[in-house]
């Protein structure tokens, strides 16, 4: 059924091109196609493709040829399929140079990659069609079909980026229904509150009140804007005839929304059912599973989407971020390499690898080996595409927005890597705030601050979603968690305080409260207590654990001014043995 959305789309795409194609030159045979183009339009697939064989005789352009092509690949039979690739060889030797015939020749590569078992094969022909569609608008820069069908491929890719220049140029060439919906869409993808996709939608609606695509696509923005109600009933206003994979992923994810997890989870598995190769019903039941708190489950759904979807990197790269957010850190790791290794200058993938080293570095006290020239690479490359959006400004904004929360999350892992607790407080502070409105988003926020050990900025992230009915179960757990890693803490601190005459022993508890809490102020203390004033006097370790003390502990904690005027003599003495 999906397949039936995306010929629509095309239909007015080709019908339009083949009309103006010959207008100029044989007015009969225009007239004539312009007969054909309609049934296409219609959806009348069969009785298009009758018309279209009673003109390619005297077609002496290749127009005719390019719209029987489409008219077969549309009938979405293996051997129509077929029997367009076999017209697109004789008309080739005929009308090499027809920019329609190449850009038919795109969407039956497209079409024909959605029939093929083997992954390998299905980005062959989507790069393919990518390849013909580029090449026909190299001929015609007007060409509709062209920039749509490139479209298709990249969204089919799951780029959505990609996608959305091409698909603009389409609607500005052609502002129907049809490319204003497949624009929203994208732009939907890359931000479901898109306030341009909003616009789109509303405007293709007075075009054709009753087109179902852009009612699917108005029920995403309605679910993202909270009106789930609202966003169930325009969903179940489209004729079951359109209810394809998209239309169940849609559908689960307003389930979700409303608390119905095993319905939504029901949807989901039939949007699997209908186009396996969709990869939005995996994510969306990893995601489900991950803010469910079952990690190891949503590991699994990304490992079962990878199997038909190897090649899918916007799904490894979920599947590295959600790994690092389960603390499985070799998971993330190997997930970025492989990236990596078909993109070598893909930045998320080597922000991700950066947040590998920090990570790490923390958990390890070393980086990995190379690091020091992946942060070189990063640093090049993230330079690289902020000066290509301000020349060309050919980089999608959202997605950008994307990179660049992706690099304010590798700054906060950082600074964690280097004791800077506060200015990592801050950044995660500020993705609270700009994802207040999103409960799944604060989840995913709370648990990459837990997993960093920043419990401040992870209870403020769980607190503001526990206020939402969605998540407020599992933001609870997470509050629970973060009360229970406290305690052990507290409770290894006044050990630790009760055996400071057995400098080993205390340091061992100290140690053991920063294992449940990472950022105690008071083992943090403890540790500095034992370095500056017993047997175990250390000036070095012990301006350390000042510092640290000072980053984890509250303004108005009574210990600061001791901490600070004690690390003040140290940093002296220290200075003065190394000017002797």
């Amino acid at each position: 059924m999906r397949r039936k959305a995306n010929n629509y789309f095309v239909a007015i795409a080709i019908a339009t091109l083949l009309t103006a194609g010959v207008a100029g030159s044989m007015p009969s045979l225009a007239a004539t196609l312009a007969g054909a183009d309609e049934l296409l339009l219609q959806g009348k697939y069969k009785e298009a493709e009758e018309n279209y064989r009673e003109l390619v005789g005297e077609d002496a352009t290749g127009d005719a040829y390019a719209g029987l092509v489409v008219s077969l690949a549309k009938q979405s039979w293996p051997a129509k399929i077929l029997q367009a690739e076999k017209l697109l060889k004789e008309a080739k030797g005929k009308f090499s140079d027809n920019p329609n015939l190449i850009a038919a020749g795109g969407y039956v590569s497209f079409v024909h990659s959605k029939s093929v078992a083997s992954p390998a094969k299905r980005d062959l022909y989507l790069d393919a069609s990518a390849t013909l569609c580029q090449r026909a608008i190299d001929k015609n820069i007007n060409l509709v079909l062209a920039y749509q069908t490139l479209g298709l491929v990249r969204m089919a890719q799951d780029d959505f980026e990609a996608a959305v220049p091409p698909l603009r140029k389409a609607a500005d060439l052609a502002e129907n229904c049809v490319n204003l919906t497949m624009l929203a869409q994208a732009l939907l993808k890359l931000d479901p509150k898109d306030k341009t996709a909003e616009e789109l939608i509303e405007k293709a609606l007075k075009l054709k009140a009753d087109y179902g695509p852009a009612h699917l696509q108005k029920a995403v923005i309605l679910t993202s804007n909270g009106k789930n109600e609202e966003a169930f009933m325009e969903l179940h206003n489209i004729p079951d005839s359109q209810r394809n994979s998209e239309w169940h992923t849609v559908e689960g994810n307003v389930l979700r929304h409303q608390g119905d997890g095993p319905s939504a989870l029901q949807s989901w598995n039939k949007a699997n059912m209908e186009d396996p190769r969709n990869p939005e019903p995996y994510r969306q039941k990893a995601d489900y599973y991950a803010i469910r708190g079952d990690g190891q489950l949503a590991i699994a759904e990304y490992h079962n989407a990878l199997e038909i979807l190897p090649n899918d990197f916007s799904l490894r790269d979920a599947l590295a971020d959600l790994a690092l957010r389960e603390d499985k850190v070799d998971v993330a790791e190997a997930e970025y390499k492989t990236i990596l290794e078909a993109k070598p200058d893909d930045p998320k993938a080597l922000l991700g690898l950066a947040r590998v080293g920090f990570r790490k570095y923390r958990k390890e006290g070393a980086y990995p080996p190379d690091f020091s020239q992946l942060m070189d690479k990063l640093t090049a490359v993230i330079t690289e595409q902020s000066v290509t959006k301000s020349i060309s400004g050919q980089v999608v904004e959202n997605g950008a927005r994307n990179l660049q929360e992706r690099i304010e999350s590798s700054e906060a892992e950082k600074a964690i890597a280097q004791n800077r607790f506060r200015d990592a407080d801050k950044i995660f502070y500020g993705q609270i705030e700009k994802h207040r409105d999103d409960p799944y988003a604060l989840i995913n926020i709370g648990d990459s601050a837990y997993m960093e050990g920043a419990y401040k900025a992870a209870d403020k992230a769980y607190a503001a979603a526990k206020e939402m009915s969605e998540v407020s179960t599992r933001a609870e757990q997470g509050m629970s968690k973060i009360v229970n890693q406290r305690n052990e803490a507290a409770r290894h601190v006044k050990l630790g305080d009760a055996m400071l005459k057995i400098p080993e022993a205390a340091i061992d508890h100290y140690k053991q409260a920063l294992n449940a809490d990472p950022q105690s102020a008071a083992a943090y203390y403890g540790l500095f207590d034992v370095y500056a004033k017993t047997d175990k006097q250390d000036p070095t370790q012990a301006i350390d654990y000042a510092n640290r003390f000072l980053e984890s502990s509250e303004d108005n904690n009574p210990l600061r001014k001791e901490v600070e005027g004690t690390l003040a003599k140290l940093k002296k003495r220290e200075n003065t043995g190394k000017g002797k």
